[in-house]
C-alpha cells in the first residue's frame, strides 16, 4: 500500500505555517482535502503543497476575498486537479474492497494490529463518514468537490462556486447533481438506510473489534420510509460530526483508505 511522500514535497518555510495569518486554517484545509481525497497521505501533502503556494504567491493577495477564502480556493483547485487525474472507484467498491481485505492475510494482520492497540476505539459514526468519502470517489470529480464544499465544509453557493471558478448556477448543478447521484447509490448499497441495502460494512467491522473497543450501538441513519433527501440530510450531519481525521478509531480508517486505493491505483 502507499506510504507518505511528503518527503517529495519541497518543505514549507516554518514562518508560512506558523504565521497567525495562516494557522488557524490548516486544520479545516487538512480536514477538507481527506475528505475529497479520501487518502491521509495525498491530503497531507496537498495541504504542504498548499502552504507552500500560498506563501509563494502571498504577494498577489489583494484581500478582494477573505484569506480563508483565498487559501481553501488553492487547496480545493489542488485537491480537484489530483482527483482529475484518477480513476473514479465503481459504485460497488466498498463491497469489493470488503472482499479482498477478507481474502488477504496480509491485509487482516494490519488491522488487528490497529484494533488490539489500547488507545483503539471503534466508532462507526466515523465509519459512515469514511464510506461517504469512499462512495465520493465514484462521482465525477466536479460533482464531489461541490459537495464537499457545500455540504461538508458548508460553505456558501457564492463563496464555493468562486472556488471552483464556476457561476453561482453552475456550482448549484453540480452540487444538486452530486446529491440526486450520492443518495441514489447509499438507497442501493447502505443497509441503514434501505430496506434493499446490501452492505454491513460497519457493523461487520464493528463484531470484528473486541467487545470493549467497540464504541456505541450502531443504530439505522433514518427510518426506511424517510424521503430520500431526508437520509442523506441525516447522514450528511454524521459526517459533519465525526471526526475522521483523528478521533479514538482514525487508525483503522486511514488503513483502510490506503488499502482502498491500492485497489484501484
Amino acid at each position: 500500500m502507499p506510504g507518505n511522500t511528503s518527503y517529495l514535497q519541497p518543505p514549507v518555510p516554518a514562518d508560512a505555517r506558523n504565521s497567525t495569518l495562516v494557522a488557524p486554517h490548516i486544520p479545516t484545509l487538512h480536514r477538507l482535502l481527506y475528505r475529497l481525497l479520501s487518502h491521509p497521505d495525498d491530503a497531507a501533502d496537498l495541504v504542504q503543497d498548499t502552504l507552500l503556494t500560498a506563501y509563494q504567491k502571498m504577494g498577489s493577495f489583494r484581500g478582494e476575498s477573505a484569506f480563508g477564502t483565498w487559501l481553501y480556493t488553492i487547496a480545493s483547485r489542488k485537491g480537484l486537479d489530483l482527483l482529475r487525474q484518477r480513476k473514479r472507484w465503481p459504485k460497488e467498491a466498498q463491497l469489493v474492497g470488503e472482499e479482498r481485505a477478507l481474502a488477504s492475510p496480509e491485509v487482516m494482520a494490519g488491522m488487528d494490529i490497529i484494533i488490539k492497540d489500547d488507545a483503539f476505539r471503534y466508532e462507526y459514526r466515523q465509519h459512515v463518514a469514511y464510506c461517504f468519502s469512499c462512495v465520493a470517489q465514484s462521482l465525477e470529480a466536479e460533482l464531489s468537490t461541490a459537495l464537499m464544499l457545500r455540504e461538508l465544509a458548508q460553505l456558501e453557493n457564492r463563496e464555493a462556486a468562486t472556488i471552483m471558478g464556476l457561476s453561482e448556477s453552475q456550482f448549484r448543478h453540480r452540487v444538486r447533481q452530486g446529491r440526486e447521484t450520492i443518495q441514489e447509490r447509499f438507497d442501493g448499497l447502505c443497509a441503514l438506510v434501505s430496506k434493499e441495502g446490501v452492505c454491513y460494512q460497519c457493523n461487520n467491522l464493528r463484531e470484528y473489534c473486541a467487545e470493549e473497543r467497540r464504541g456505541p450501538a450502531i443504530t439505522p441513519i433514518a427510518a426506511v420510509d424517510d424521503a430520500a433527501e431526508t437520509k442523506l440530510d441525516r447522514r450528511l450531519q454524521l459526517v459533519r460530526e465525526a471526526d475522521l481525521e483523528a478521533g479514538p478509531g482514525h487508525e483503522i480508517h486511514a488503513y483502510l483508505f490506503r488499502f482502498m486505493h491500492s485497489l484501484w491505483a
